[in-house]
């Protein structure tokens, strides 16, 4: 169980434990105090049919569960909410989670069972928070009616109105679009097209809002540069529905940290902006603080220097990148910002005493790094 918990924090996730004959729930491993205790109840209700599948992965409107049935009766679930995972990390691994789903599910079981896991489908399952699960009507695109919901979902994000944008969200989900919009040959580019859009008019609107031009704008190029390279997209509407809550924590984790001490000023600067080659001029200018005050800060506060937080904040993000991608050493150090591949395998070696390719392989049967 010490790896599952241990998996679950590099992923940021919750885990939970199912019983069924004892009709019971509880959490391995809490990493969200926002957790949504609702789904427990959902899980119990739904037991015959998520115990009919090896992996399920349960919708809903504020994020998603992997449950990866790991014998006859007994389930353990990932809970994902999107508003914290895109705070605390970057939006690389979550704009592609439906993709990755059925690997997470891999792992918990061969973790679990230390056996190979069953090579199933993953099921999909939607949910209502709070709601009971009917079939949701598809309306016909009316674009006056398609432009007021967006607008909706814009002041959702610009207020930091989270029951505005669940619920601006629900009604998007309605609209026939790729359906109506797109015909079956251009189904793949037109969805990303879509996307593309949506994340433009997005990031237009954080910056008439007081985000920073500069910073919206790598938003932007990150986001783009995710949707164009994903093969394609298992749930269009979860995808928008991502998007949207990663600007709405952008936004407001924005606001947020201009009332933090410096330390912790720094600490999400670096969160924020780990993909690139960060430096303390950087920062400051980012901060608006002075260079020298910089170190003494954050080491006062954390006992670190501020370019191994650095270090160790690459390293955890490259292991997530790791696990729930197949990326190449390559294509992790160039999105890090590593100089070299070299570079990289001898700095992920450093912090953690093992090459990335040895985590990649091993990490299922071996104590994952705390």
């Amino acid at each position: 169980m010490n790896n599952i918990a241990r998996l679950a924090k590099i992923l940021n996730a919750d885990v939970i434990f199912l019983d069924s004959v004892q009709h019971t729930t509880n959490f391995l491993y809490k990493n969200n105090r926002d957790s949504n205790n609702d789904i427990h109840d959902f899980l119990l209700n739904k037991l015959d049919l998520v115990l009919s599948h090896s992996y399920t992965s349960v919708d809903y409107d504020l994020g998603h569960v992997v449950v990866c049935k790991i014998n006859p009766t007994q389930l353990i679930c990932f809970s994902f909410l999107y508003e914290k995972n895109f705070t605390d990390n970057n939006e690389l691994i979550h704009l592609h989670s439906l993709q990755i789903l059925k690997k997470i599910a891999q792992i918990i079981f061969a973790m679990y069972n230390t056996v190979e896991a069953p090579d199933e489908d993953i099921y999909i399952l939607k949910i209502d928070n709070k709601k009971p699960v009917k079939p949701r009507h598809l309306v016909s695109f009316d674009s006056q009616l398609f432009f007021d919901t967006e607008t909706d979902i814009i002041k959702a994000i610009v207020y930091s109105k989270k029951d505005q944008l669940i619920t601006a969200l629900d009604s998007l989900a309605e609209f026939n679009l790729v359906a109506e919009l797109l015909t079956a040959n251009n189904i793949i580019r037109g969805g990303k097209d879509i996307l593309i859009s949506y994340i433009s008019i997005l990031n237009r609107a954080i910056i008439q809002w007081g985000y920073p031009a500069k910073l919206a704008l790598q938003l932007q190029y990150s986001l783009v540069q995710e949707v164009e390279l994903s093969p394609q997209f298992l749930n269009f509407f979860q995808t928008i529905k991502e998007i949207s809550w990663h600007y709405f924590s952008v936004l407001k984790q924005y606001r947020f940290n201009n009332f933090l001490p410096l330390h912790q000023r720094i600490k999400q600067y670096i969160k924020q902006h780990i993909r690139e080659n960060i430096t303390l001029d950087d920062i400051a200018t980012g901060l608006n603080a002075s260079k020298k005050t910089l170190n003494p800060a954050f080491k006062k506060e954390y006992g670190l220097t501020i370019t191994q937080f650095i270090r160790q904040t690459k390293v955890e993000t490259a292991k997530e990148l790791l696990i729930a991608s197949n990326l190449s050493l390559l294509e992790i150090a160039e999105l890090l910002s590593f100089s070299t591949a070299t570079y990289f395998v001898k700095t992920f070696k450093k912090v953690t005493g093992i090459t990335p390719n040895h985590f990649r392989k091993h990490f299922i049967t071996r104590p994952l790094d705390d």
